[in-house]
C-alpha cells in the first residue's frame, strides 16, 4: 500500500520511540477498492499521554476511550491506543476501556471484516480476518459472532446497511440474520447516532436498496415506522403503477444525492395511507395528501434531531411537490415564489419531476416545466416578490401609528398582495397612501 509521506513520518516517529503503529480501517479498505484516501485513522501501543509526549500537537479528543487527534503539517489524524474487549453499556458504550499491547487483539473487537484490516510503516497489509477476500467479494460480514459483535454496539447493524449502500456491497447471509433477530436493540442507540448513518444511505448510490434493507430487517422501526404503513399501499389510480413504498423509492432514486431533497422525497407521501379515498368508479384519491405529509415531516425530522433549516426546507419541498393547485396566471405564480422562497425553486422542481418520473403518466411534467418558464420570466422583470421588496418597512409602519407584531406584518403582507397585482405601487408614496387608505 503507498503511504502518504506526512503518514510515513508519523509511524516512523511511533517506531523511533519503541512504539508500535499501524494504519487501520477504512484507509486500507479505500485504498484496496481504488478509492481516495482523505482520512488516515492510526492504532498503536502507545497510550494517550505518551502520544502527547511524542508530539508537538495533540487534542484531547476521547481521551476516555484512548483516542487523540494529532495534527500534523495541518491535517487531523486520529489515534487510537490498541484495546481489549471490554463490557458494553446498553449496546452502545462501552462500560470501560481497558489497553492491549497487541495489535491483534485490537482488530478482533472491530466490527467487520472489510475493516480489520491494517498496514504497517512498509506499506506492508495484515488480513488476519479475510478482508481482502470479502471485499474482492463484495460482502459484508462481522468478525466472529455477529450476534456479539452487534450487542457490543447496536449502531453496527445500521453500519452494515450504510456499507452495503456506499460501496455496493451485499450484507453476508449469517449477519443479515443477526440483524433481523436483534433489530431491537437499535432502540437503546442515541437519535443522533442512527441519525448520521441514515443520511449517509440516503446519500449514497444505493439509496433505494439501502431503504429496502433497513426496512426488511425492521431496523426502519427505530428510525422512520411511519414508512411501514406505505408498503403494498395500493393506489388504485391509472395515474400510478405502484404501491407508495415502491413510488417513494423510485423518487428517492431519481433525485440528486443533496440531503433535503433525498430527506423529501423519502417523506413526500407519508401520509398518504391516511389521506386515501375511494370514489365511486374506484379511482383512489389522497386530497391534501401533500399538506398532511409536510406536518408529519416536521414531526418525523424533530424526532431524529434535524437541525431547523433543514426541517423547514423539507418541509415546504414536501408542501409544493403537488403543484396541481399552482396558478400559472402571474400573480398566481409571484404568490407562488414569495411562499416558498426564491432560493428553494430549483429543489422544488427537481422534486416535482422525480415525482412524476417515478409514476405511469408523465403528462403532467409539462405543468412543471411550464411554471419553471414562467417563474424566469417574472426574475427577468425583476419586479417585487416578497415584503423585503417592498419599498416600505416594518418600521415605516409603526411610524403611521400601528403597534408593534401581527398589525405590522398584517398590513406588509396586504401591501405585498397589492404590489403582486401592480408592481408599479412599489413605491414609499403610494405605499404609505395604501397603508393609511387600509388603517382607516
Amino acid at each position: 500500500m503507498k503511504l502518504d509521506k506526512d503518514v510515513v513520518k508519523i509511524l516512523n516517529k511511533f517506531e523511533k520511540n519503541k512504539f508500535k503503529a499501524y494504519i487501520v480501517g477504512g484507509a486500507v479498505r479505500d485504498y484496496l477498492l481504488g478509492y481516495d484516501i482523505n482520512d488516515y485513522d492510526i492504532a498503536t501501543d502507545a497510550k494517550p499521554e505518551e502520544v502527547t509526549e511524542i508530539f508537538e500537537k495533540v487534542i484531547p479528543t476521547g481521551v476516555k476511550y484512548g483516542t487523540v487527534t494529532l495534527v500534523y503539517n495541518n491535517k487531523n489524524y486520529e489515534i487510537t491506543t490498541f484495546r481489549k474487549d471490554f463490557d458494553y453499556i446498553n449496546n452502545r458504550k462501552p462500560d470501560k476501556v481497558v489497553y492491549s499491547e497487541d495489535i491483534d487483539e485490537d482488530i478482533k473487537r472491530r466490527d467487520f471484516t472489510i475493516n480489520s484490516l491494517y498496514c504497517d510503516s512498509k506499506g506492508r497489509i495484515r488480513d488476519k480476518y479475510s478482508g481482502v477476500k470479502d471485499i474482492k467479494s463484495k460482502i459484508i460480514r462481522t468478525i466472529g459472532n455477529p450476534d456479539e459483535r452487534f450487542k457490543e454496539d447496536a449502531l453496527r447493524m445500521i453500519r452494515a446497511v450504510r456499507f452495503m449502500a456506499t460501496l455496493g456491497f451485499k450484507i453476508e447471509e449469517k449477519t443479515k440474520n443477526s440483524i433481523v433477530k436483534n433489530h431491537q436493540l437499535i432502540e437503546n442507540v442515541s437519535a443522533e447516532r442512527i441519525k448520521t448513518e441514515f443520511d449517509r444511505i440516503l446519500l449514497s448510490n444505493n439509496p433505494g436498496e439501502g431503504i429496502r434493507t433497513l426496512t426488511d430487517t425492521n431496523l426502519m422501526k427505530y428510525i422512520i415506522p411511519e414508512l411501514y404503513k406505505t408498503v403494498d399501499f395500493d393506489q388504485h389510480s391509472k395515474y400510478h403503477d405502484k404501491n407508495v413504498y415502491d413510488h417513494t423509492i423510485a423518487v428517492v432514486e431519481n433525485i440528486e444525492p443533496k440531503l433535503d431533497l433525498r430527506l423529501a422525497a423519502l417523506l413526500h407521501d407519508i401520509s398518504k395511507p391516511e389521506s386515501f379515498t375511494l370514489d365511486e368508479e374506484l379511482e383512489g384519491h389522497f386530497k391534501g395528501h401533500h399538506i398532511k405529509s409536510a406536518d408529519k415531516s416536521v414531526e418525523i425530522l424533530k424526532r431524529l434531531r434535524y437541525d431547523n433549516k433543514t426541517i423547514e426546507n423539507v418541509r415546504v419541498l414536501i408542501r409544493y411537490h403537488y403543484l396541481k393547485d399552482i396558478s400559472i396566471k402571474e400573480k398566481g405564480v409571484k404568490r407562488f415564489i414569495n411562499n416558498v422562497g426564491k432560493e428553494r425553486l430549483d429543489d422544488i422542481f427537481k422534486l416535482n419531476i422525480a415525482d412524476i418520473k417515478g409514476k405511469a403518466d408523465m403528462r403532467s411534467i409539462d405543468k412543471v416545466y411550464n411554471l419553471q418558464k414562467k417563474c424566469k420570466e417574472i426574475f427577468e422583470k425583476q419586479e417585487p416578490l416578497s415584503i423585503k421588496d417592498l419599498k416600505i418597512n416594518g418600521n415605516d409602519i409603526i411610524k403611521t401609528g400601528v403597534k408593534e407584531g401581527k398589525k405590522v406584518g398584517e398590513v406588509l403582507q396586504y401591501l405585498l398582495e397589492k404590489v403582486l397585482e401592480n408592481p408599479a405601487l412599489n413605491n414609499r408614496k403610494d405605499l404609505l397612501e395604501i397603508t393609511k387608505n387600509y388603517l382607516d
